[in-house]
């Protein structure tokens, strides 16, 4: 059914609107009640329905469908238009490594042109993982294995990922890129095909293997065969690495064996970008994406921005099409107000989580360390600083701010007032307190 509206449009749109807004559509669901189209992101629909694109499908759908037909969008994140993230199935590597003869090295699993060390801008924020990761790629299976990086969603984890894949594939070493998911996939279909040495050797037969998303790996089933991987990996050493949306040890669902194996290695974190790493990534970007953009433009991206380098990268996307669309060879700091207005909020306070994740990582703790009994010196103070913070930011009553951190009111008003005389009187205090008030405040966008 899609197919053929498809070619229906085709035939009566230019091939810039076809090639911007249809091709990445895809078909979730196709009756002749109802066609439900899979968009990867809110701003794509938007864009269609200025364009009337969504009239257009729907009542081509209507003409070759039935005329009761329903037609709705929906944001949906395929694999198939991850388009940044490709990754053939792992019976297909392996049967192609195969069809060229035992003798071929195995090949990489296909990697992002886009995702390389070079593309990848590096701040105060990300430098230390930037150079972690560029180290390990040039010397695999080393002192850095496993590679477990860290982090919220979109601060360049999949694409330091990648990136080490490339650089080993450049080098003629075969990586295995592989989100977590996936791999857990492969693993049920194996074992419903009885295809369990095929999946073994698969993994096996690579160099580097790059495991995304570790925290979906919750089954113990597919823990108990990663175990053994790992293991086989790092006997062999192999390079591992690892990225997680937290920290390992914070993740209950991960057996404790493979906590203590990732732990053989380097574990590491990657924070947001300061405001002049979002200035350097928006005009890295800029130059990938062939655009024109003024500084204010620029500057405003980068100020409006602040949580990922995802979000930027949505921004500028939607700004370089609707350039297209009007014409408009420099994007302006107006143009880009009047088009990224719905994408553009403000937050009016902040979360007591992540008020303890702040805290916890300026301070070098574990945020489970603020709500434990630990009452060693660094780890006191962090948690006075984080009820302290917690108070000022989250707009929490004193009992409630005492029941997230495992203590009562009296023990809160207390660490507040201690803090706020530290703050006073030394020098350093001061300055971890003013840091962490100036991370949270560009938290707000």
């Amino acid at each position: 059914m899609w197919k053929k509206i498809k070619e229906k449009l085709k035939a009566s749109e230019n091939d810039y609107l076809i090639k911007a807004f249809i091709n990445p559509l895809r078909p979730i669901k196709e009756s002749e009640e109802e066609l439900v189209i899979g968009c990867p992101s809110q701003q794509i629909i938007t864009l269609l329905e200025k364009n009337k694109l969504v009239h257009k499908i729907s009542q081509v759908a209507r003409d070759l469908v039935s005329p009761d037909i329903a037609v709705r969008f929906i944001v949906k994140k395929l694999d198939d238009l991850e388009n940044i993230q490709p990754l053939l199935p792992l019976s297909e590597a392996v049967e192609e490594g195969t069809a060229r003869g035992k003798q071929n090295k195995q090949k990489s699993t296909p990697l992002s042109t886009e995702y390389t060390f070079s593309t990848f801008v590096a701040g105060p924020s990300n430098r230390d993982v930037y150079e972690t990761a560029l180290a390990v790629a040039k010397h695999p299976g080393t002192n850095r294995n496993p590679l477990v990086i860290y982090g919220g969603t979109g601060l360049g984890k999949t694409h330091l990922l990648q990136a080490i894949g490339a650089f080993a594939a450049s080098k003629n070493k075969a990586a295995c890129y592989v989100p977590a998911q996936k791999l857990i996939n492969e693993f049920y279909k194996a074992m419903s095909e009885k295809g369990m040495q095929k999946f073994q050797e698969t993994l096996l037969s690579f160099d580097i293997l790059l495991l995304d998303d570790i925290q979906f790996m919750k089954t113990p089933g597919i823990q108990d065969e990663f175990f053994r991987i790992f293991n086989d990996y790092h006997a062999a050493k192999k390079q591992i690495v690892i990225t997680s949306d937290r920290y390992p040890g914070e993740i209950r669902e991960i057996d404790d064996r493979l906590k203590s194996r990732f732990e053989w290695g380097v574990t590491i974190e990657i924070r947001p970008p300061d405001l002049d790493t979002r200035i350097a990534i928006v005009r890295k970007k800029t130059d990938l994406y062939g655009m024109a953009m003024d500084e204010e433009a620029v500057f405003f991206i980068a100020k409006n921005f602040k949580n990922n380098v995802r979000q930027i990268e949505g921004a500028l996307k939607t700004l370089q099409i609707s350039a297209e669309i009007v014409g408009r060879k420099e994007v302006t700091k107006d143009f880009a107000i009047d088009r990224l207005r719905d994408m553009i909020r403000t937050k009016t306070h902040i979360t007591i989580d992540e008020v303890m994740k702040m805290t916890a990582t300026i301070m070098g703790i574990k945020v489970s360390d603020l709500c434990s009994k630990d009452r060693s010196k660094q780890i006191s103070l962090s948690r006075q600083i984080a009820m302290f913070l917690s108070k000022k930011y989250t707009g929490m009553t004193l009992v409630d701010i005492g029941q997230r951190f495992g203590r009562d009111h009296s023990t809160v008003i207390s660490s507040i007032s201690r803090i706020e005389k530290m703050a006073l009187n030394d020098t350093n205090i001061r300055k971890i307190i003013e840091k962490l008030e100036r991370e949270l405040e560009d938290m707000k966008y």
